[in-house]
Order: structure tokens, then C-alpha cells, then sequence
């Protein structure tokens, strides 16, 4: 058992080198794309932010309408 355990192990020099070769690999965005694609999350963020404000409050007024504690 000790020495499946040893087989699999990687030491941390090892470790440090493998995670590098894969680093090398990994494609990373442009600047422009990363800048665009943060305005986008940021765009859509504020729509469903708005979009949740409005049917809550719209809900609000059916709720209050309904049981009449709005008057």
C-alpha cells in the first residue's frame, strides 16, 4: 500500500514544473476581449438587476392592491 501511495506522489519541484508546462498552454485573452467581456458581465448585471427591482416592486403593488393595505 506504502508503495502505490509513493508511485503516485509528486514532489513539490515537480509539481512547480508541471504546473508551469500547463500554464504555457492555457490561451489567454486579448486585452480588448477581456475589456469587452467585463463591460458585457457589467451591462448585464446592472439589466437583471433592474429587471428583478421592477418585478418585485411591480408584485409589491398587486400584493398591496390586493390585500388593501396600501390605502
Amino acid at each position: 500500500m506504502a508503495d502505490k501511495d509513493k508511485k503516485n506522489s509528486v514532489g513539490p519541484i515537480t509539481f512547480a514544473r508541471q504546473v508551469q508546462a500547463e500554464g504555457r498552454k492555457v490561451t489567454w485573452t486579448s486585452t480588448p476581449e477581456t475589456i469587452q467581456a467585463t463591460i458585457m458581465v457589467i451591462v448585464m448585471s446592472v439589466i437583471i438587476a433592474l429587471f428583478l427591482f421592477l418585478s418585485d416592486q411591480l408584485i409589491a403593488m398587486v400584493i398591496r392592491w390586493l390585500t388593501g393595505l396600501g390605502s
